[in-house]
Formats: C-alpha cells, structure tokens, sequence
C-alpha cells in the first residue's frame, strides 16, 4: 500500500525517510536503537519514517519476532514522528522468498530487495552477463508483484551487489525503457512503491536520472530511503539537493 501522496518533489519526499536499519541488522552500528533512531528523526524533522532489518534466510522470520522488540523499545518514546517497523526482505531467486506469508503480514512496512546478489543463498542467472542479470532481476521483481507480499522496492535494479562485472553498470544501462516502464506500471497497479535509495542514486545517477523519469511518466509512487546504518544518515534533507541534480 502507498503511505504517503504521490509526489515528484523531493523538497516533499524528503520529509519521510522509508529504510533505516536498527542494532538487529548486523550490518548497522551498535548506535542504531530505536528510541535514539526515533529522536533523531524528530529532531531532523521527519515527518514518517520506517524500520527495515534485514530477515536473514538462516533465522527465518525473525524480524516478526524483532518487530515485537523493537515497539517494546518505543512504548516510553513520545514523538510526533510516524514510526513504521517493518523489515527488508529477501526475493532471493524467481518465485523464491526468505520468509512466510504471516511474517509478512505482521509487519508495517514490507520492503523487497530483488538483487542482493553478494548473499552466498542468493540465486543468480545461469549466464553471468549483464543483459542476464538484468533480465533476473526483472523476472524476480514480476513474481514479488505478483505475489501481494510488497509495500515497496528497496534500491530496484541496482547492481553493486553484483561481483562478476569490472563495471556493475553495464547490467542497468542494459535495461530498455520500456522494460522499466512496464514493471514499474505493473508494480504502481498494485500499490508497490519504487524506492529512490540514497546510496543507489549517488552511486549510478545516470540510471537513476532515468528510472525517476520512466517513473514519473508512468505515474508511479516513490519513496525515499537513505539505507541508514547510523544515526548520521537518518536525515534526509542532507542528501536533497545532490538529489535534486541528479533526478531533474
């Protein structure tokens, strides 16, 4: 489901932050608690933001568990903040998910990641191309929308994650428009937003110059996540006019 207007301003995007990762991530710093995440959000004057650990394939549907945990943290914070607990999980291959339909279905926030292809569980094409990969990713992102399971795309298409290619943009500057514009439309269709993932977009801002355009023609929803690992990163408004130069 959409949580917010749709809205190609990014003055207004940034008042949201959809991807931030607490303590439970291994990947986060120890810092990241969620009471310290939430008063920082308020004091960067954010008006919703959401929490996305990672479900790892190995402990299966522990951020249903961690979802519990984490409101337990919350229950003495009072913020004028929208907090969202949910979870950043795992389409690992076409048709292949790292958690259960009621795990899903316990969570605010259900965002997918199609390609963290750098997981040693993760399926790969069986042609290591780029054209392969991006096909991949496409056939993955179709069987998610499909599914019902998503509220949102984390960091779509990107390929750093991917470690067979000198230069990991030859995968999404081998994505058609076209191709791009009919996922997305697919996607909009059923109420799953794109996230417009701060790293991603710094890190290939040609293909991300394009993916906002497709996106804006087609009508799409979009969120922005920093992917923050500390609490640094949590404001969104420091990243808006590097944004702005990349996407308009």
């Amino acid at each position: 489901m959409f949580f917010h207007e749709k809205t190609y301003d990014i003055d207004e995007l940034i008042r949201y932050n959809m991807h931030i990762h607490t303590r439970f991530s291994r990947c986060a710093k120890p810092e990241m608690v969620a009471a310290d995440i939430v008063k920082t959000a308020q004091e960067a004057g954010l008006e919703m933001i959401a929490l996305t650990d990672h479900n790892y394939i190995n402990k299966r549907n522990a951020v249903a568990q961690q979802r519990y945990d984490i409101l337990r943290e919350l229950a003495e914070v009072k913020t004028n903040v929208r907090v969202l607990v949910g979870a950043e999980l795992s389409a690992y291959g076409i048709g292949k998910f790292a958690d259960d339909i009621a795990c899903d279905s316990s969570l605010d926030y259900r965002l997918y990641t199609i390609n963290h292809y750098h997981q040693d569980y993760w399926e790969h094409p069986e042609v290591k191309t780029p054209r392969a990969y991006a096909e991949h990713m496409l056939a993955i992102a179709d069987c998610v929308i499909e599914s019902g399971r998503a509220d949102c795309f984390a960091h779509p298409f990107m390929a750093g994650y991917i470690h067979a290619f000198e230069d990991p943009h030859e995968v999404t500057r081998s994505f058609t428009d076209n191709e791009l514009g009919d996922i997305m439309e697919k996607a909009n269709k059923k109420e799953i937003a794109w996230e417009l993932n701060v790293p991603a977009v710094l890190g290939d801002p040609e293909f991300y110059h394009r993916y906002f355009r497709i996106g804006r023609e087609v009508g799409c929803v979009f969120n922005i996540g920093t992917d923050a690992h500390k609490l640094c990163n949590i404001d969104t408004k420091q990243y808006a006019e590097r944004l702005k130069e990349i996407l308009y």
